[in-house]
């Protein structure tokens, strides 16, 4: 019994410094530096999981109504499904990042399986002509091979300050609004969803934005790209 015990403490030890740790104090370490910038009212709009199909379409014209650049991390998969939202969403001036091929989580995976994830989200983007550089891995879990490749690829990592549940099936618009409402500080990357999730959830959070942005604009706040950070 006793080996048991032991064999699944070491197992636990193995899987907190192999991902679990260094997701976590990553992504503290942005936000850290992030509220500690001094940027001004600035925030960055993020959205992952997509490209959504006409709820990315509904986001990208809500976007442009009031003249906002956002930043989407794509699955390269639903992007091959989508060129023309790819399209817009270049002509349209937002920057297009990697959330991995299938959206499969890194946390039990290996430097085989991380490194073929990179290259062909990378190689799939490339083919509806993008460059991606700025990286986000699925439910923000990366492995200690995550960070070797994004070096040797020339990626950037980047997580969030800000979620608002969105994909639940729990939230409605008015929830995530709220929650949007009271946790942005001035420099904070918000991650919110333009595919997958429970049903109805990609459109509940455009529905969302209908209230927040304007409410975030009287507040003061502009949006920029997260390449723009730097």
């Amino acid at each position: 019994m006793m080996w048991m015990i032991a064999a699944t403490a070491v197992l636990a030890i193995i899987v907190l410094s192999y991902s679990v740790f260094p997701s976590f104090v990553l992504r503290y370490v942005q936000t850290w530096k992030r509220k500690h910038a001094g940027s001004g009212r600035v925030l960055y709009l993020t959205f992952d999981d997509g490209p959504g199909g006409s709820d990315t379409e509904a986001l990208l014209d809500l976007l442009k109504k009031y003249d906002i650049k956002a930043s989407f991390f794509t699955v390269a998969e639903s992007a091959g499904k989508y060129p023309s939202l790819i399209a817009r969403m270049k002509e349209e001036g937002h920057l297009i990042g990697l959330h991995s091929l299938h959206h499969n989580n890194a946390l039990f995976r290996g430097n085989r399986f991380t490194y073929t994830d990179l290259a062909q989200s990378m190689f799939a983007l490339q083919k509806l002509g993008c460059d991606a550089v700025y990286y986000r891995p699925p439910w923000g879990h990366l492995n200690l091979f995550t960070l070797g490749w994004l070096k040797r690829l020339n990626l950037r990592l980047i997580f969030w300050d800000v979620m608002a549940q969105d994909w639940s099936e729990k939230e409605t618009a008015d929830t995530i609004c709220l929650k949007i409402m009271r946790r942005v500080f001035p420099g904070a990357v918000i991650c919110l969803h333009d595919g997958r999730g429970a049903a109805g959830a990609p459109a509940r959070t455009v529905d969302a934005l209908r209230q927040a942005l304007p409410m975030l604009l009287q507040e003061g706040y502009t949006f920029k790209r997260v390449d723009d950070n730097e």
